[in-house]
C-alpha cells in the first residue's frame, strides 16, 4: 500500500520512556522525549522491510514483545506494534508512524545495555558504515561513533542518543535548518552521492551544494542560450526533502539547478533534483524499487515527481520538486 508521511505534533509523556541511568544530564538531548516536538517520520506497516524495521523491532523487544529481529514487518512485528499502541493509548493501526515511532523510542547514553542501544548500533553501521559490533553495549566505541554522526549532521554533540539524534539516524536528516546549513550536512551524508559533471560550466550537484553550504547561489543551468549563467538560491525545503529521502535510500544525485531543463522548470526555481541511481541500481525503466524511491519523495512533501513508470522522458532518472 502506498505510505504516507504522518506528522506528528505530539507532547511525549515521561511514561514513553524508560527511565535514564545515571544523574540527570543538562544536554539539549536529555530532556527531548518529555518536550513538545513536531516531527515528520517515515511509516510502516505490514510487507515493508529494510533497516528501519530492523530498528522497529529492536525497540519492540526493549519494550518487553517477544520477536524475530529479521527487518521483515509481518503479522508478528504488527501484533506486537498494535500492542504497544494500545498500551500507550494510541490508535492501534499497526502503522508505526510519528506518533508510534515518539512513543517507541528511548534515549541511550553510554553505560546502557539493552535492545534500543542494539537499535542505535545497527542504525550506525549498517546505514551510515560505522565499524561497530551489535552487541546491545552502549561503550566508548558507540559513544564515539554517536557524537561523529551528530557533528556531522549540525547536532549537538554529546554522545547521547535522544529524540534529534534517534529522528536523524531514520531519516538521514537533523531537525533541519537554513539552506547553508542543510547543504553542509548534505556534503558529509554518506548515502548521498553529489554528480561531479553538468552540460554547464559550475551547475553540477555536487557544486550546487557547496555553493549553497557558503551561502551562495546555485550556477543554473540553460533551457536557452539566453538565461545561461543566472543562478538561484536552492530552497531549504527540498534539500530536507533531499536528505529525508535518503533516511530510506541511498540516492545519486544528477542534477539540481543545473543541466538542461524546460524554461519553467523547479530545477531552475531551486526545488527540484533528480536522481539517477536509487540503493546502487541505475534508473532504467519502471521497476518496484524505483517506485517507491517516487513515493518516497511524495511522502516527504514533493508536489511534482516525475520518473519511468510515469513519463516516457523520465525512464532513466527520477525528478522530485517541492514548493517554491
Amino acid at each position: 500500500m502506498h505510505k504516507h508521511l504522518l506528522l506528528g505534533f505530539t507532547l511525549l509523556l515521561a511514561a514513553c520512556s524508560a527511565p535514564p541511568t545515571g544523574p540527570l544530564s543538562s544536554s539539549p538531548e536529555a530532556g527531548q522525549l518529555t518536550t513538545l516536538a513536531v516531527k515528520s517520520w517515515p511509516a510502516y506497516n505490514n510487507g515493508d522491510s529494510g533497516r528501519d524495521v530492523v530498528t522497529i523491532q529492536y525497540l519492540l523487544r526493549h519494550r518487553g514483545y517477544s520477536l524475530s529481529v529479521d527487518g521483515a514487518f509481518g503479522s508478528g512485528t504488527e501484533s506486537a506494534v498494535r500492542s504497544f499502541q494500545t498500551s500507550k493509548g494510541l490508535t492501534s493501526d499497526g502503522v508505526v508512524g510519528s506518533n508510534t515511532w515518539e512513543a517507541l523510542i528511548v534515549t541511550t547514553r553510554e553505560g546502557d545495555s539493552n535492545n534500543a542501544v542494539r537499535a542505535v548500533q545497527d542504525q550506525l553501521k549498517n546505514q551510515y558504515g560505522y565499524n561497530l559490533t551489535i552487541d546491545g553495549v552502549f561503550g566508548s566505541g558507540t559513544k564515539s561513533a554517536v557524537v561523529d554522526f551528530q557533528s556531522k549532521r549540525g547536532l549537538s554533540a554529546d554522545g547521547i542518543v535522544g529524540l534529534n539524534t534517534w529522528h536523524a539516524l531514520v531519516t538521514g536528516t537533523s531537525s533541519g535548518g537554513s539552506a547553508a546549513s542543510l547543504a553542509n550536512q548534505i556534503l558529509n551524508n554518506s548515502r548521498i552521492t553529489l554528480g561531479s559533471s553538468s552540460s554547464t560550466s559550475g551547475g553540477s550537484p555536487r557544486q550546487n551544494i557547496i555553493d549553497t553550504s557558503n551561502g551562495l547561489p546555485a550556477k543554473r543551468g540553460c533551457s536557452t542560450d539566453a538565461n545561461c549563467g543566472l543562478t538561484v538560491y536552492l530552497k531549504a525545503n527540498m534539500l530536507q526533502g533531499m536528505q529525508n529521502v535518503a533516511g530510506r535510500y541511498t540516492i545519486y544525485i544528477t542534477s539540481i539547478a543545473g543541466g538542461v531543463h524546460s524554461s519553467t522548470s523547479y530545477h531552475y526555481r531551486g526545488t527540484g533534483f533528480d536522481i539517477g541511481i536509487v540503493n546502487g541500481v541505475r534508473v532504467n525503466g519502471d521497476s518496484s524499487l524505483n517506485r517507491a524511491a517516487m513515493q518516497a519523495c511524495r511522502d516527504f512533501g514533493a508536489i511534482e515527481v516525475l520518473g519511468p513508470s510515469n513519463r516516457a522522458d523520465h525512464q532513466d532518472h527520477i525528478h522530485c520538486a517541492w514548493p517554491d
